[in-house]
């Protein structure tokens, strides 16, 4: 299945956080995603994706204080008891939006830190939020994020991501492929999109390099929207890229998916 959701904390944002929303529905986005709107009030968030009329499918996990580098928080044992915290957050936006996917974002570290330290933190992280949103119905995302753009972030490869899922005990843990990230750190991506098919609960996409809409650089995307449409998969499909210019002149790509 082949259906796509607009990452509207990337796409327009041209736009005023909550008017996009109704952006990507008059484009013809069935879906959004975002990854961060925790400074906006969520009755705000609430209203505005009613009045589009879209789904919100996925949020992710607050990241700390990015202004000051943080990229995610679930892996620093310093900070174990804000992340608590920022579970609980996120369930909230979470229930309250209908999202039912919830990416927790790994974090980066400074060269020489404790990495066994932060993959327990990691671990236990994982399994309390599992925890946490099982009541709610939402699956737990472990993405692997490419550390040319994110130096040192901690989870950077699938296999890791797969070890760490399996080592969780918990059933609402699944993969986060973005064929961004993948092309960036591995490649192969639609044999490993393939072979990984059963643990993965969300897909992104954007091009490489730049990280821009699909054609402006070297990934072939009408053979991967091929390969997700012939496949098993059943949820959705997030373009998240940063737009080369107004979001609206980007999505030629999306004329022949449109109403999806």
């Amino acid at each position: 299945m082949l259906r796509f959701s607009a990452n509207i904390s990337t796409m327009y944002q041209e736009l005023p956080f909550l008017q996009r929303f109704g952006a990507a529905a008059a484009h013809g986005f069935k879906a959004v995603e975002m990854q961060y709107a925790y400074a906006i009030p969520l009755e705000d968030c609430v209203a505005a994706r009613k009045k589009a009329g879209v789904e919100c499918v996925l949020i992710n996990s607050p990241a700390g204080n990015t202004d000051k580098g943080d990229r995610g928080i679930a892996s620093l044992p310093t900070r174990v008891e804000e992340m608590k915290t920022g579970i609980e957050t996120a369930k909230r936006y979470a229930a309250a939006l209908g999202a039912k996917r919830m990416h927790l974002v790994a974090g980066r570290h400074d060269p020489g830190a404790d990495l066994k330290a932060a993959r327990d933190t990691f671990l236990e992280n994982i399994r309390r939020a599992a925890r946490a949103m099982a009541d709610i119905g939402v699956i737990v995302c472990l993405e692997p994020i490419n550390t040319w753009d994110i130096p040192g972030f901690f989870l950077s490869r699938a296999d890791e991501a797969l070890k760490l899922i399996d080592e969780s005990g918990e059933k609402n843990v699944a993969l986060q492929y973005d064929f961004y990230h993948m092309q960036r750190m591995q490649g192969e991506l639609i044999p490993t999109f393939v072979r990984l098919l059963p643990r993965i609960a969300h897909v992104q996409f954007a091009d490489t390099p730049g990280r821009h809409e699909p054609g402006t650089g070297e990934i072939n995307h009408a053979s991967i929207f091929a390969a997700i449409e012939r496949s098993a998969y059943t949820g959705w499909t997030g373009a998240e890229y940063t737009p080369s210019k107004p979001t609206g002149e980007t999505l030629d790509w999306f004329v022949p998916y449109r109403g999806r």
